[in-house]
């Protein structure tokens, strides 16, 4: 964790509940998504993440990104607690999804696919494309969408870059992409150059994991002061990014 970063994010959060935000669009943004009050049923996502942190088995994981190159064998319960997204901030991808209604989302980082199922919850009709490095854990988050009768995600096994740009070419309709993967500074640049100048004008990128590492919070700064990031947000943990010329160029810093 940035611990410079997470300082100067809380000392300048603010629109607490959507205070102050004049966009009538990011208005309705922050009053349902982030600080919603509606209720939801997170059921989907939070069982199959109970069942997972029971599991005792052991599989062998080969990891990518940041700390790729390395080969361990690990408890999936202790896979489950370090790497899903879960909790409030696995609740506030489903509540994104139910709000933006995207014809299709692209995940990259589907780890046992807590994620994923957040993400499918939110909205049930959407096409979900989601990519995973490592076989066993694919396979893993593979069992798991079948156990919970789930038929909107299309799960691939492949590295990021070896797949990004034909899969781009594929599906331009793609309007949601939840970046969880490859946490360094040139990859995170590399995936918003590539989502900014390709995809559709009113697509909408959340990067997770803003604050792990001081690579990750250069390349955020870098993302919200480039002029193809019309709105971002951040919270202490994720940025938001929307891609819309139409929208009132504006950064806002809150917390979450």
């Amino acid at each position: 964790m940035n611990l410079i970063f997470t300082l100067r994010h809380f000392l300048k959060a603010g629109y607490y509940n959507g205070h102050r935000v004049h966009s009538p669009n990011i208005f309705n943004f922050f009053k349902y998504v982030i600080f919603s009050k509606e209720k939801f049923d997170y059921s989907l996502a939070e069982n199959a993440y109970t069942t997972l942190r029971k599991n005792r088995d052991n599989i062998t994981v080969t990891t990518f990104g940041a700390k790729g190159g390395k080969t361990k064998d690990v408890k999936i319960s202790s896979l489950a607690k370090k790497s899903s997204s879960k909790g409030k901030y696995g609740r506030l991808l489903q509540r994104t999804a139910n709000f933006l209604q995207p014809r299709k989302i692209l995940e990259l980082g589907t780890s046992l696919g807590v994620g994923t199922l957040y993400l499918s919850a939110g909205s049930p009709d959407s096409k979900i494309i989601t990519l995973e490095g490592c076989t066993s854990i694919h396979n893993l988050a593979c069992e798991s969408f079948t156990n919970h009768n789930v038929n909107n995600i299309e799960a691939i096994n492949s590295g990021f870059d070896d797949i990004l740009e034909k899969l781009i070419a594929d599906n331009q309709d793609i309007d949601l992409v939840y970046i969880d993967g490859n946490h360094t500074y040139q990859a995170t640049m590399d995936y918003y150059e590539l989502f900014s100048r390709r995809l559709e004008s009113g697509a909408v990128l959340l990067f997770d994991d803003i604050n792990w590492s001081k690579g990750m919070s250069k390349a955020w700064r870098e993302i919200v002061k480039d002029s193809k990031s019309i709105v971002t947000i951040e919270t202490a943990r994720m940025g938001i990014v929307f891609l819309n010329p139409k929208l009132t160029p504006k950064h806002y810093c809150t917390r979450f």
